[in-house]
């Protein structure tokens, strides 16, 4: 008899540090949710990224393996970007509520002077 799996904390995309700063993080984008959302942003930048290199490889003979990475990886990257200035932006919002809960102790409280 197996033990139960033991469900596991709900993770957050600033519990570890993106790879190399570009790279996306697998667990974040397997959300069909996020998929959704960002596949048309991946979709319009790399799509006439495919155009641009496919005419570079018609005009002059650029090796077509070169062609089929750089291909695979534009998206990929492009979602590791996208992921940063998500991450950014959460830091920053963060940082943001920390001063706010700082500044709302500090602050006298309200109501008539006495």
């Amino acid at each position: 008899m197996q033990p139960a799996p033991i469900p596991s904390a709900r993770r957050h995309l600033l519990d570890r540090p993106q790879r190399l700063g570009f790279l996306p993080t697998v667990w974040f984008w397997n959300d069909p949710e996020r998929q959704r959302l960002v596949l048309p942003i991946v979709l319009s930048v790399t799509l006439p990224w495919t155009l641009v290199l496919f005419y570079l490889v018609m005009r002059w003979p650029i090796s077509l393996a070169l062609f089929v990475v750089v291909n695979t990886l534009a998206p990929y990257l492009g979602m590791g970007l996208i992921e940063r200035h998500i991450r950014r932006e959460l830091r920053r919002r963060q940082l943001a509520a920390a001063e706010a809960r700082a500044d709302d102790a500090g602050a006298a409280p309200l109501g008539p002077p006495a």
